[in-house]
Formats: structure tokens, sequence, C-alpha cells
């Protein structure tokens, strides 16, 4: 008889997918929300005033690789909780908004200060999608596109 053993460990690639997957469904909702927002500011033309660049190049060149490198800190420091996720989220969006304004050229402040909000919003965005996962492939696929599409 062929007995097939049956493992509990979870498979390396669909963990890393659902990972990569939850990431940019936390970018793309993240857009959404500060598009909306934005709504309610006033600002000429695509680019708001005291942004150097537009608001989806920001979040996705800048606030998803300090997300990740806030990621890779929580998984090195093993913290699982929410206070220290969200002062180290707060600590990757300041330095976020710091690179922003250097490579930019935008007021070292405000983008800081931008930089922790978006990433504040961006954890917030992921643990939205760690609870509504039907929502990831919305917020991961269409809301990119649609951003290529427009901007």
């Amino acid at each position: 008889m062929n007995k097939i053993k049956e493992y509990d460990l979870p498979s390396v690639r669909l963990t890393a997918g659902m990972y990569a997957l939850s990431k940019l469904s936390a970018a793309g909702l993240t857009f959404v929300l500060l598009s909306l927002l934005l709504l309610f500011f006033p600002h000429t033309g695509r680019i708001p005033d005291g942004w150097p660049v537009s608001v989806p190049y920001a979040i996705y060149a800048y606030g998803l690789p300090a997300a990740l490198a806030a990621d890779v800190l929580l998984r090195l420091f093993r913290s699982s909780s929410l206070i220290p996720s969200l002062a180290l989220y707060a600590a990757a969006g300041f330095a976020a908004g710091l690179w922003l304004a250097s490579e930019q050229g935008g007021d070292a402040h405000r983008c800081a200060l931008a930089g922790i909000a978006v990433l504040l919003v961006f954890r917030f965005a992921q643990l939205a999608g760690e609870r509504y996962p039907l929502l990831l492939p919305v917020f991961a696929l269409f809301v990119p596109l649609f951003c290529l599409v427009l901007f």
C-alpha cells in the first residue's frame, strides 16, 4: 500500500506569493485611501502642492521598499504585536520621507511627516488585507493597472 506522508509545513512559494500579494494590495489600498483624502485638499494638476512626485509613484517607489525593510526588521526582532510594528513602520515612513525629499528635492519636514502617515496607513491597509483576503487581488492587481493607465 502506498502511503503519502502529509506534512504540516506551508509551501514556501505559496507563503512568498501571499506575502507579495498582501504587500501589493496594501500599496493599492493606501493609494486609494490617499487619493480619496487628497480630493479634499486643493492642488493643481496631478501632483499636490509640496509633493515632488505623483502620489502613486511615491507610494510604490518609496513606501513599498520602506514597508519591506520594516517587515525585515520586524522579522529579525521577532515582534508580532501591534505597538512595536507601528513604531517601526513610523520610523520606516520617516526614512522613506527623507529619502523622497533627498532624491526629489522636496521639503524634508513635510515629506518625512507625509512618509510617516503613509506608512502607518500602509500598515493598517496590510492588516485589513489579512482580515479580508478576498480584496487582495482587487487592490494588488487592478489598482496598479489603473495607476499605469491614468498616471
